[in-house]
């Protein structure tokens, strides 16, 4: 078993580039190679070594929860929960990170017991991790949006025989939009860069480029930029092919390992991250003040114009087994390593009932 774990650490290096919001700008081929360099040079010590580190972190915890997510929509739904346990001294411990290379060693070692992470990271996480994962619920959705200054572009199929700019390459981004335009019959080429301010720039020097930003990014350079406008958004040309099943962008996930031990604590902490979500839908101005408090924005007025497109929801159970299969279908159906390999079955998706 430690010997199949120690290969999970060799492969951060590809999973990272399945985060929604970044992208390597890379050949299929280079990164495969980097993986099989890795998995022949890192030594099986290293992860035993990270394990009786998290054993040691465990018995000094006790049923505290440590909870890791990306910074960001990601991040927004949990920012009331976090001012709450800092005001009640509640059994939470709080980590942002920038990028999936950053969270995920904290996740897989055990070093955090609880993730929010890209929704397709999940699927290719439950197969790394020999299927000791839950998925508890999807905690943010689509948040893509297409932004231009050009005249002629109007909705989604008018980028036909347009060049589009993009983060995301090899990432949920580049899935979703090849999914959408082949159900379309559209045809456009696709630009990758690893940074949406990268794409900023360049919009600012060729306003009539066209542009898929991320939330908050769209929103901001929006604001910093008059020539743009909001074009379309893929959450609803996904409604418009997928009509009853929401496109999720990110989920919570836990081991299972780790529910079997601290059943209580977790479903308890489920309560409190919903109520922290639902909270974000009742008081924008209360969470914007707090997503500058917490450093996922710098300005709250920004973050005011930002929330209601970052589509911060609650949704488990069944509707989140099923939003959450069809996603995976059609990413499959993309690119079967976008979901590691496999479709996740049945044992995947929590449950409380």
């Amino acid at each position: 078993m430690k010997k199949k774990m120690a290969l999970v650490f060799l492969s951060l290096a590809v999973l990272c580039s399945l985060a929604s919001c970044s992208g390597k700008k890379e050949a299929q081929g280079t990164t495969e190679a980097a993986t099989k360099q890795l998995e022949t040079t890192v030594k099986a010590e290293e992860t035993e070594k990270a394990e009786e580190a998290a054993e040691k972190q465990d018995e000094q915890d006790g049923d505290s929860l440590r909870v890791i997510s990306l910074k960001g929509p990601t991040s927004i739904g949990l920012v009331n929960l976090m001012d709450k346990t800092e005001k009640e001294g509640l059994a939470y411990s709080f980590q942002m990170e920038a990028s999936p290379d950053a969270l995920l060693p904290e996740f897989i070692s055990g070093k955090a017991d609880i993730a929010t992470v890209p929704a397709n990271m999940a699927a290719v996480l439950y197969q790394k991790l020999e299927k000791d994962l839950y998925v508890l619920n999807i905690n943010t959705l689509g948040v893509l949006y297409g932004v231009s200054g050009n005249a002629e572009v109007k909705s989604f199929s008018d980028v036909n025989g347009k060049s589009i700019y993009s983060t995301g390459q090899g990432a949920s981004p580049e899935y979703l939009m090849n999914a959408l335009l082949k159900e379309n019959h559209v045809a456009a080429d696709l630009e990758f860069f690893t940074e949406p301010t990268e794409i900023a720039a360049r919009l600012k020097e060729n306003p009539d480029a066209i542009a898929i930003l991320p939330e908050p990014f769209a929103t901001a350079t929006l604001l910093q930029n008059s020539a743009l406008e909001r074009k379309f958004s893929l959450t609803e040309e996904w409604n418009k092919l997928y009509a009853g099943a929401n496109l999720p962008t990110a989920v919570t996930i836990v081991r299972k390992s780790f529910y079997e031990k601290h059943k209580a604590t977790l479903e308890n902490f489920l309560k409190e991250e919903k109520e922290s979500i639902e909270a974000v839908e009742q008081d924008i101005d209360t969470t914007a003040s707090l997503m500058v408090k917490y450093g996922i924005l710098e300005k709250e007025e920004l973050a005011k114009k930002a929330i209601p497109n970052c589509n911060v929801h609650f949704i488990d159970g069944e509707e989140m087994k099923k939003d959450l299969e069809k996603y995976y279908e059609v990413l499959f159906a993309a690119d079967p390593k976008s979901v590691g390999g496999a479709l996740p079955d049945a044992e995947f998706y929590f449950s409380l009932g």
